[in-house]
Order: structure tokens, then C-alpha cells, then sequence
């Protein structure tokens, strides 16, 4: 017996968005996994998935419901002045920043690129710039100098916002994800050797270990895993970022650099060690303002901020990073698609048009 019109245009419209958000890889529960990090470039391509090819519906629009702009809370306050950095990462967060607040219906004025940590504490002094998001582990040690390990996330933010507060900023709270220096293995590796942290690797057998120059030198790097795991490679591989998951896969280098928000990480391929003396610190993302900000934009301001911070968990990152530095998709496409399936932004709503109806028959004529 054949399908119902009705019923196969409209599981043909089911395959074909849970397909679209598939492509986008994020979802209402699972924004899907994620991309590289500041100082990673992912080389890896991914390979397509091929689906089976379904009718095109015939669709039209649904507008979601207007609300008056009279009645947004961000209506009347000042131009939001947001600012990000130099990363793929950044990227998406600045545009998920801007995308829930004018939602609210602030005006929102967005620039990239802001490099200088010192430009970036100047803009927020004359007001030039009102919020930005900063990394928590960057912030203790460039800007609040605070040159020591911690080893919990709060007693992190803690002092960082100490300092902010005494020098007149402020510190949201942090994301649940955290971008830092990691290093990685293949999941066989760590399986065969027993190794899934650090301090296994640095107990272990001889390992080749892979590096860029950069981290070789760096006081975070090669020298305080010696120092603090007591891992001394048989040899050093020097490497370019962006190739550490070839050199790992081809079994070249045993352990590698690499960043805890690369895509590849999401993978059962590779696994990133536990680093359980916080060696390569926290890298939660923290928006930092002032509190002038914070007075003249309203509490729904900091609410949007926070609502969309809350939802950064690491398998998200790694999900939006992936879409902009893997699958090529624009920051505002991944942001719109984040925040519709966290319920931020309204969905785009579309329904099937019905099926012109058909004269049977056996249909008698009305008298």
C-alpha cells in the first residue's frame, strides 16, 4: 500500500532538517564536537558522509511571533562595544555574544582582531570598547601577573577577579570549557601502556615526542613538564601546529602537543592526557567589562552573556570550532544554529505546504 501524500511529504521534511543540522553539527542537546584552538591550525580534512537523496519538500515560511522593540530591555541603552581576538575561536564566541543580545534588542557594534591585551584594557578604560572575552589563564599571568599554578578553577577566578576589581574591571564567570596546551596520544597507545595522564607518561618507557619549536622553550611547555612530570623524551620530533595528528597516527612521535579544543580530540582516535598539577593552567573564557558597563546596559545584559557562557561546555567548543575551521561555515551561520538549538534564538520555523486536494471518484456533486 502506497505512503500517504501527507505523510511522506512530511517525513521527507524530517530527514531533510535533521540532515541540515547534522551538516551544521549542532543540535538542541549536542552542539556536536569541536574545532582547534588559539595557536592550532586543523589540516585534517574530514571525509564526506554520503545520505541517501530524499524528494525536496515544498515549503514555506512560518514568522515566529514579533515582539514590540519598545518592550526588549536592550532597546534605549548604549551601542554594545564588542570585541574579540585574533582566533577561529573567538570568532563564533563574539558572534554568539552579539546574536543573543540583539536579540534583547541592543544595538551591538562588534570588532575583531583586538590582539594587544594592553589596546584591549585601554578600550575598556575610555570606553571604546565595553566587553570582550578573555581567556582566565592569559588574564592571571599577563595582565594580573600572577605567575603561580592553580589548582582549582576557583581558586583561579578567584584571584583574577581580585584583581580586576581592585583595577576597575570585572570578571563573568567562567565558560565550563577550558582552551590550554594539552598533549596527546593515540587511544591504542594510552590503552597498550596504561598511560592517561601526564604522570603515567612521564613514568613510562622511552617516547619520541612531538613539539613545535615555540613549545620546546616555553615556560609552560617541554621545561615544566621535566620539571613537574619528570618526562624526558629519548628524542625531541620538532613539528609544525596544525600536522601533530599526522606524526601521531603514522606512529612517527609516541605523545604530541596539542590544544584541549581540537576537533580531533573529540575523536576515538586520540585521547588528551590528564594534567592533574594544572601544568598548562585554565583556560576558561572570561568575559571581562566594567562596571559602568554592567550599570548602564541592565541586568539582562549580563544575563545574556551568561546564558550563553553557561552552554560552552569542551564537546561543544570543539563542535563550533570544528564548523569554521574544518567545514568552512561562516561564524554568524554556527552562532545562529548554536543559539536556535539551545533555545536562545527562536528556531526557523518551516511548514510543508498541504497537498492540493484531489476530486475522487467516487465523489458525488453536491446538489
Amino acid at each position: 500500500m502506497s505512503a500517504h501524500p501527507i505523510s511522506a511529504r512530511l517525513a521527507a521534511l524530517l530527514v531533510l532538517a535533521a540532515g541540515l543540522l547534522a551538516g551544521l553539527g549542532v543540535g538542541a542537546a549536542s552542539p556536536g564536537h569541536a574545532a582547534g584552538t588559539r595557536g592550532t591550525t586543523a589540516t585534517t580534512a574530514q571525509t564526506p558522509t554520503t545520505v541517501a537523496t530524499v524528494p525536496e519538500p515544498v515549503v514555506t515560511a512560518v514568522q515566529p511571533p514579533t515582539v514590540p522593540a519598545s518592550s526588549l530591555p536592550g532597546t534605549g541603552r548604549p551601542t554594545v562595544l564588542l570585541g574579540d581576538m585574533n582566533t577561529p575561536e573567538q570568532f563564533v564566541i563574539g558572534q554568539l555574544y552579539q546574536l543573543a543580545l540583539a536579540r534583547l534588542g541592543y544595538t551591538v557594534q562588534l570588532s575583531r582582531n583586538d590582539t594587544v591585551v594592553g589596546q584591549r584594557l585601554a578600550g575598556l578604560r575610555s570606553g571604546t570598547l565595553d566587553i570582550y572575552p578573555e581567556y582566565l589563564g592569559e588574564w592571571n599571568s599577563q595582565v594580573a601577573h600572577l605567575h603561580r599554578r592553580f589548582q582549582t578553577l576557583r581558586a583561579a577566578f578567584a584571584a583574577g577577579s581580585a584583581y580586576a576589581r581592585r583595577h576597575g574591571f570585572v570578571l563573568l564567570p567562567p565558560t565550563p570549557f577550558s582552551d590550554t596546551k594539552c598533549v596527546a596520544v593515540l587511544t591504542q597507545y594510552a590503552r597498550a601502556n596504561h598511560v592517561h595522564s601526564l604522570t603515567q607518561l612521564g613514568r613510562g618507557g622511552p617516547i619520541i615526542f612531538g613539539a613545535p619549536i615555540e613549545f620546546q622553550s616555553a615556560p609552560d611547555g617541554l621545561p615544566a613538564l621535566r620539571r613537574v612530570y619528570h618526562l624526558t623524551p629519548d628524542y625531541v620530533q620538532p613539528i609544525a601546529v596544525g600536522f601533530q595528528y599526522w606524526w601521531l597516527r603514522t606512529s612517527n612521535v609516541q605523545a604530541a602537543y596539542c590544544a584541549t579544543t581540537d576537533p580531533q580530540l573529540s575523536g576515538p582516535a586520540y585521547v588528551a592526557l590528564q594534567d592533574p598539577r594544572r601544568v598548562f593552567g585554565h583556560g576558561n573564557v572570561v568575559p571581562v567589562t566594567t562596571p559602568h558597563v554592567l550599570r548602564v546596559e541592565g541586568r539582562p545584559f549580563r544575563q545574556a552573556i551568561e546564558r550563553v557562557d553557561a552552554l560552552l561546555t569542551l564537546r561543544a567548543m570543539r563542535g563550533l570550532d570544528a564548523e569554521i575551521e574544518l567545514g568552512g561555515h561562516s561564524p554568524t551561520a554556527i552562532a545562529q544554529q548554536f543559539l536556535e538549538g539551545n533555545g536562545i534564538l527562536p528556531p526557523s520555523r518551516y511548514a510543508p505546504v498541504p497537498p492540493t486536494p484531489t476530486t475522487s471518484s467516487s465523489t458525488t456533486t453536491a446538489r
